[in-house]
């Protein structure tokens, strides 16, 4: 009786937490004037968006081929059904990892619900539409797997991760070690399917069996550089902790880190196996730690289009709770009633309190936008004012070249459509080489000093050197040249 008490009042702790983070998920919303990621969300819907009008999108590495089927039910419903798709899955990763902590017998398993969802990397990206957070569930449904002692599903699930985020890759290197540590190696195999699925589709469509490798939009970036991600810190992602996981998970982690060494040591000693301890060592501090190490080492290498962005984090955000977890767990079993009740409230306090500044979010009381729209709207909004005052987009073979995905998502345009049908160019696909230009006379260019010159890369003086194309208008910002937009059109 007593096991089913302490199982139903965890049960309505579970439930009270989640309710909790809908709730903050919804102020977010309502607050929010656009998505997180910025291009990167829109461009993930544009995916979504045309798929069903071009087949091919759907084994697109860019797009992330899982993450745009995911997409496809979402989609019709503008971006903000994608946003709705986050949103679930956000919290759905959050009740699976309480699922997970509950089969493993750690104390208290509703606090992975807060532990995740109220980091502050976590809350700063489920509004959006992004792939982070769909590769989060992922994972914590094959730890979730794993938990429940089926291998071989979690085989299988893990090997579709590189096809939700390129890193999947890395997190089946450490799946395997799992494996083999439980002496199932001859599942490895299995670790391999989807590899083989989208090998076997990719040469079918493009004829290139090496379609995997040489179509990675990462791979791509460094044999063509085709612009500088930058670099920087080795320890940038560690420095970062108070954005990422917030100061009480990483502590926890750390603390985690101490007792695993101690595990080892007791292991060798006694020979006598903990599951829960076996979990933390064989699978989420080598899941995590080839993930840190791996963006790490590419941030400080300058390779593969880093940018030291923090929100690939998010993807083993489940696997920092797990490990926090794991620690709190290891201080509840000392059965001391008063630490044990101010660890649960102190939990819930200390989480609410870091989420937002780490996010760089006002609180929900407080004055201020949690997720801005683009600091150069002003500018766009004018430029379009312009080119359809002027009538540009009438004249006949006129399309639209430009660096934004969001405007073809307002505009509804696609962006994939065959050359003699489309309304709408990126501006990379100019040819800056004299007498290689294909764009259509009367093309017209809304150049912004942000996108267009580090994402075409089509900095000021490149267009300017292309003497068919006349600036007509421009549109500059009273805060920042980074902001800038031009108009220009071909003659």
């Amino acid at each position: 009786m007593q096991a089913t008490a302490i199982i139903r009042r965890n049960a309505w702790a579970a439930w009270a937490s989640l309710g909790l983070l809908l709730l903050v998920y919804a102020l977010l919303w309502f607050q929010a004037e656009g998505p997180a990621g910025g291009q990167d969300s829109w461009n993930h819907f544009l995916y979504a968006r045309w798929a069903p009008f071009h087949p091919t999108l759907l084994l697109d590495q860019w797009g992330k081929p899982v993450f745009t089927l995911l997409a496809l039910p979402f989609a019709p419903f503008g971006i903000k059904g994608l946003y709705v798709l986050n949103l679930l899955a956000t919290l759905a990763t959050a009740w699976l990892g309480y699922l997970t902590c509950r089969r493993l017998g750690l104390r208290n398993p509703w606090m992975f619900i807060p532990l995740f969802g109220l980091q502050p990397l976590v809350l700063a990206n489920v509004h959006s539409a992004l792939t982070e957070p769909t590769n989060a569930l992922i994972l914590v449904a094959i730890v979730y797997l794993l938990a429940s002692k089926r291998l071989m599903s979690a085989a299988i699930a893990g090997s579709f991760l590189p096809y939700v985020r390129t890193e999947g890759f890395l997190l089946l290197g450490a799946l395997a070690l799992f494996l083999w540590v439980r002496s199932r190696n001859k599942l490895w195999p299995h670790l391999m399917i989807g590899s083989v699925l989208f090998a076997v589709l990719g040469a079918m469509v493009s004829g290139d069996w090496a379609w995997i490798v040489r179509q990675n939009p990462y791979v791509k970036q460094e044999v063509e550089k085709r612009f500088d991600p930058g670099h920087g810190n080795f320890w940038h992602y560690a420095e970062a902790q108070r954005e990422i996981w917030g100061p009480l998970v990483f502590g926890l982690m750390l603390v985690s880190l101490v007792l695993v060494l101690i595990y080892v040591f007791s292991r060798i000693k006694n020979k006598t196996p903990r599951e829960l301890s076996q979990m933390a060592l064989w699978l989420w501090w080598p899941m995590f730690g080839v993930f840190f190490l791996a963006h790490s080492w590419v941030w400080y290498s300058g390779s593969y289009g880093s940018h030291g962005l923090l929100r690939p984090f998010v993807v083993i955000a489940p696997l920092a709770a797990f490990l926090a977890h794991y620690s709190l767990h290891r201080l509840m079993i000392l059965d001391i009633a008063i630490l044990n009740r101010s660890a649960k409230i102190g939990v819930l306090l200390a989480m609410a309190a870091a989420a937002y500044p780490g996010s760089g979010f006002p609180y929900p009381w407080q004055k201020g936008i949690p997720i801005g729209g683009y600091e150069g709207s002003v500018q766009i909004d004018q430029a379009l004012t312009f080119i359809e005052e002027e009538r540009l987009l009438e004249q006949t073979g006129a399309v639209l070249v430009h660096q934004l995905p969001e405007l073809n998502v307002r505009l509804d345009l696609d962006p994939w459509a065959s050359p003699d049908k489309a309304k709408t160019f990126y501006m990379w696909s100019i040819d800056k080489r004299p007498g290689q230009d294909w764009m259509p006379t009367g093309a017209v260019l809304l150049w912004d000093n942000f996108h267009a010159r580090r994402d075409a890369p089509m900095p000021l003086s490149d267009l300017q050197a292309l003497t068919q194309y006349r600036e007509v208008a421009q549109f500059l910002s009273p805060s920042d040249s980074l902001y800038d937009v031009r108009v220009w059109v071909k003659d």
